[in-house]
């Protein structure tokens, strides 16, 4: 089958005269504002001392990092079971002294642990039946 003429051929542009390099309107617009900046910026300031909350929410949400909540430290009993310290977390949490979200992410660990140790128990029965395999004279 040929090749249609509307086929771009590998390699070469299909507008070789297209918009030159710094002509885009991303670009155009940096460039418009790059003077203007500082500026912006002393307005947006003097607003927000004004009490422009919209001026505050945008320097605010560019300069500030938002929070995000942290857990604080808990401490379970770690001997037992998964399911004994799953146990534990429960009962902390209903009791009050761990919060929900901080059992949450020690029940999230807890879950991690226990696909660990799943994990390393298949490998040490695959390697256990290799062995087997091995032994019976079978390569």
């Amino acid at each position: 089958m040929a090749k249609s003429s509307t086929t771009f051929t590998k390699g070469q542009s299909g507008n070789a005269k297209g918009r030159p390099p710094g002509k885009t309107s991303r670009t155009q617009f940096r460039e418009m504002v790059k003077t203007a900046l500082p500026a912006i910026v002393k307005s947006l300031v003097t607003a927000a001392k004004k009490g422009d909350v919209q001026s505050a929410k945008l320097i605010l949400d560019r300069c500030v990092p938002a929070l995000k909540p942290t857990a604080d430290a808990m401490t379970i009993k770690t001997a037992g079971t998964l399911v004994e310290q799953g146990h534990e977390i429960v009962a902390a949490m209903t009791k009050g002294t761990v919060a929900p979200d901080a059992a949450q992410v020690a029940m999230n660990t807890l879950v991690a642990q226990s696909r660990l140790i799943e994990q390393s128990e298949v490998i040490q029965r695959i390697e256990a039946l290799e062995q087997l395999i091995c032994i019976a004279g079978k390569p």
